[in-house]
């Protein structure tokens, strides 16, 4: 008698292309992203905030914070990887959003959330109002610092460079406001200049790079 096998059948799916740095410095400590090559729909923060929880809690990729965005910026220039550079820029010609956001106070220090709305949000104070202007200009670099973790003008300006081929240049809120104003960090990259919005609503959508940490 002859016996019969049933087949086994697995459906493969083909894995998601994204880049894999290691050697970025996050908060004082040094990991390796894989940065995937498809964004996040567009959404406001209060929703990337959500993605963020719920690609965490599964282990897939999500949203991130101003800071983690340059430290990786930072890592792919150093890199040298030019497909990654590219990459990087044609994401930022998309606006992308961030979890990070600048509670503007009329008196006092201005805060800034980074993770906003999630379980690993973290708070910075300092001044962030100020004139808006090309980041190699920008007097006040603690602002910077409190944005995007990077207070050397020099440097940013030759990230944007690198990435863009252009200057860099901050958008904020110029003055203290009557009451206080809640404002999102995002970027933007154009043929002229590579951007830093410190201003913009939070209801605005745009879609998100995504990342995921690996070791």
């Amino acid at each position: 008698m002859t016996k019969t096998i049933k087949p086994l059948v697995k459906h493969v799916f083909p894995c998601e292309e994204y880049f894999e740095i290691s050697g970025v410095n996050y908060r004082g400590n040094t990991h390796t992203y894989r940065v995937y090559s498809k964004m996040t729909d567009s959404m406001n923060q209060d929703k990337f905030a959500k993605e963020y929880e719920k690609g965490k809690k599964e282990g897939n990729p999500h949203p991130m914070d101003s800071i983690l965005h340059f430290s990786i910026f930072d890592s792919a220039v150093k890199s040298g990887d030019s497909d990654l550079m590219n990459f990087i820029q044609s994401g930022l010609r998309k606006y992308p959003n961030t979890l990070s956001r600048v509670i503007y106070n009329h008196s006092g220090k201005d805060e800034i959330i980074h993770n906003y709305g999630t379980s690993d949000a973290y708070l910075l104070t300092g001044d962030v109002v100020g004139p808006d202007g090309w980041i190699k200009d920008i007097n006040d670099k603690k602002s910077l610092e409190l944005l995007i973790g990077i207070k050397d003008t020099m440097k940013l300006d030759k990230i944007s460079q690198r990435i863009n081929k252009t200057h860099m240049y901050l958008w904020r809120i110029n003055s203290k406001p009557s009451e206080k104003i809640e404002r999102v960090v995002r970027f933007g990259a154009g043929d002229y200049r590579l951007f830093l919005y410190a201003g913009r609503d939070s209801s605005n959508v745009f879609p998100a790079f995504r990342v995921l940490q690996v070791d």
